[in-house]
């Protein structure tokens, strides 16, 4: 096989891992070496599909946080480390996350988690609780007494997370 042919199909293999959901470079090249595709090779593919865009860490990023967060919600330190061990560019999460993690978006979060909890019969030791999934005292507090200030929280807790 051809060195044309070897990066046409480490190409294809790529773009079919592309095209189910947003990977980061160390993901993609993983894979990619175990199907035994060379090490040039797959570093020239992964050049190519940053080059086009295919592949974009930033994007990676936006979507780990939103997936993850429409399951579990986790606070930007829990998530930092997420990300860190799935091998993603550590300044490209923090930007990323600094960026989405907004006080607005934090408190939202957190009112989802108070809601899962208590729904859950865990309403003792909220604080605690909610300190495991990465957010921190003061972030707690605010969203607290957020939640508990308004007669109407469950609504105001509702926000669309996509």
């Amino acid at each position: 096989m051809t060195d044309k042919e070897k990066i046409l199909k480490c190409t294809d293999q790529a773009l079919r891992y592309l095209a189910i959901r947003e990977h980061n470079e160390f993901e993609l090249k993983t894979k990619l070496l175990r199907k035994n595709y060379d090490a040039e090779t797959v570093n020239k593919v992964l050049e190519n599909l940053k080059k086009d865009s295919s592949l974009s860490e930033e994007r990676y990023v936006t979507s780990f946080i939103r997936s993850n967060n429409r399951r579990h919600p986790e606070g930007k330190s829990l998530i930092l480390q997420r990300l860190a061990s799935k091998g993603t560019d550590r300044s490209v999460a923090q930007k990323i996350t600094h960026n989405i993690y907004t006080e607005e978006y934090t408190d939202d979060l957190i009112c989802r988690l108070i809601e899962n909890l208590i729904r859950k019969g865990k309403a003792e030791n909220l604080k605690q609780a909610i300190t495991k999934h990465g957010f921190s005292a003061n972030e707690i507090t605010r969203a607290m007494s957020q939640h508990t200030g308004n007669e109407n929280s469950a609504d105001t807790c509702r926000t669309n997370f996509t």
